[in-house]
């Protein structure tokens, strides 16, 4: 069995000619236009002549970025910057950019450039290194190093990004943009609504209380309604249709009814919790019990949308709702009826105004005699200078303290601002250390709640030591009268000056019938 032997391989083409010209390269997508000539025979290409220096010199002068303000592209805030008023108020995003870049803020410091500095300095520490190691080797100092191998100032050239002889001087506004000089910072006021006011709340409260009244007034249908409807319905020469009774009329009349009592129920939950005086208002009825009459009308609402209103509302219902208002309408009258008292009686207080040059501790003495809540007789205010040896009668009483206190206490319930009460006290002063310490409570609740300073060393008081400890005493009781006397004569002439507010209320029903 002869072998077959392999067929010798076939010749290859041989290389074209450098002679011939040259042709299009195969598959060339797309064709080179017929003009354009096609270079001849190089050892190296157009392309290719290029340095690696000079494509590097074109990419920085390219790709170099100037410094200076640019046209945003509709760059906003994210949405949580747009939520601070700190980043809000600086403006937009262009006055910003704007504001940086003609102030210099940037200038080759923070962010990006302060990167490419970095770059740049270790780019130029490289090639340091590298041509002082070639000049040590060829003894050569034309590369810009001095005979001990320093590089000259003068030799390195800058990065063409900090010369600004390159990128010249150049203005570039937008129209309506704001110099940076002119500060775009706009504060927003915070809107903080008033504290509510007892006049306006009492007024709010008896409108919602008079619509609650009308509604329940319009939805009852009794016995004598329906009468009356048929008297009228007699006398008239036109009759009159009935009262659709269907689920739906049912069902918006509820509605309207819970929406009414509800604005009620929330209006009078308001004058409660806000009263300015909420003891006075305990005295009247006590706010266990409203909040039992509340809740017991928010369970009626309840049963009448359980049941989707079905067949209106009953009589139990409109029964107990009606003695709510009427009991709300009896504790607005008294506490009038209590206001009015209180304002004859501080009418006839003597001591509120009037010349008392010369005679400052009967007038003190009065306005302690008028909020004194002990039943023990006062002793009369004396002067030491004239009153015999010391302790009168008078600092005898507020000796150990006690007296004092109550009398404190009294007064701030009847202030405005009810705080800085003392609540821990003594009410055994057989210890004379008890008494000291009621009088340091006195001393430093003066200097909280009122204000005032009092130079008075309690212990001192209570053991009586020397004539100067009284008349120091006595001058501490006067100052405190005084400064706590102005303070709630000023309190009581705002409350005269504030004046009831208008009812701005539209009765569309008075409104119609004028109309027509």
């Amino acid at each position: 069995m002869t072998s077959e032997l392999p067929s010798p391989p076939s010749d290859r083409a041989p290389s074209p000619s450098p002679s011939v010209s040259p042709s299009l390269a195969l598959g060339a997508v797309p064709l080179l236009e017929p003009d354009r000539s096609v270079s001849g025979t190089s050892s190296v290409s157009s392309i290719s002549t290029q340095s690696t220096n000079s494509r590097v010199s074109d990419g920085a002068i390219v790709g170099r970025r100037r410094r200076g303000f640019m046209r945003p592209q509709a760059t906003v805030f994210a949405d949580s910057a747009r939520n601070r008023n700190s980043v809000m108020s600086l403006g937009s995003i262009a006055h910003v950019q704007h504001y940086f870049a003609r102030t210099g803020l940037l200038d080759g410091k923070g962010a990006q450039l302060a990167k490419e500095r970095k770059k740049r300095a270790a780019a130029e520490a490289s090639v340091a290194i590298r041509s002082a190691s070639f000049a040590s080797e060829t003894g050569s100092t034309d590369l810009g190093f001095s005979e001990n191998g320093s590089i000259l100032a003068e030799s390195l050239l800058d990065s063409p990004v900090d010369r600004e002889e390159e990128i010249g001087s150049w203005e570039f506004t937008i129209p309506g943009m704001l110099p940076p000089t002119v500060s775009t910072y706009r504060e927003k006021p915070a809107y903080v609504p008033p504290p509510p006011d007892g006049v306006v709340l009492r007024r709010e409260l008896r409108e919602a209380l008079e619509d609650a009244r009308k509604v329940l007034k319009e939805t009852d249908r009794g016995d004598a309604g329906d009468a009356e409807l048929r008297n009228n319905t007699c006398g008239s020469p036109e009759p009159r249709t009935a009262r659709p009774e269907s689920q739906g009329f049912h069902e918006i009349e509820g509605l309207h009814v819970l929406d009414i009592i509800t604005l009620a129920i929330r209006a009078a939950k308001n004058y409660y919790t806000a009263h300015e005086n909420p003891q006075w208002l305990s005295t009247i009825k006590s706010e266990k019990q409203i909040r039992a009459e509340l809740y017991q009308i928010l369970d009626v609402l309840k049963k009448m949308a359980s049941r989707s209103f079905s067949g209106g509302m009953r009589q139990q219902e409109r029964e107990s709702i009606s003695s709510w208002i009427t009991d709300i309408d009896k504790l607005l009258n008294i506490e009038e009826e209590q206001e009015r008292l209180e304002s004859d009686k501080r009418e006839q207080w003597t001591w509120r105004e009037g010349n008392w040059t010369g005679r400052e501790r009967e007038r003190e003495y009065l306005f302690i005699k008028s909020f004194d809540p002990s039943i023990d007789e006062l002793p009369p205010w004396t002067d030491p200078a004239d009153a015999g040896p010391l302790p009168t009668a008078f600092l005898q009483t507020f000796q150990n303290g006690l007296r004092l206190i109550h009398l404190h206490n009294a007064l701030v319930q009847k202030s405005q601002r009810h705080f800085g009460d003392i609540k821990t006290f003594h009410t055994d002063t057989n210890k004379p250390y008890r008494c000291a310490e009621n009088l340091q409570y006195w001393i430093k609740a003066a200097q909280l709640r009122w204000e005032v300073r009092l130079d008075v060393n309690a212990l001192s008081v209570v053991q009586g030591n020397g004539q100067e400890t009284w008349k120091k005493f006595d001058g501490a009781i006067l100052k405190w009268c005084k400064a706590v006397r102005e303070e709630i004569i000023s309190e009581w002439n705002e409350q005269q000056v504030q004046a009831k507010p208008p009812a701005l209320r539209i009765d569309v029903g008075s409104v119609a019938s004028e109309a027509n």
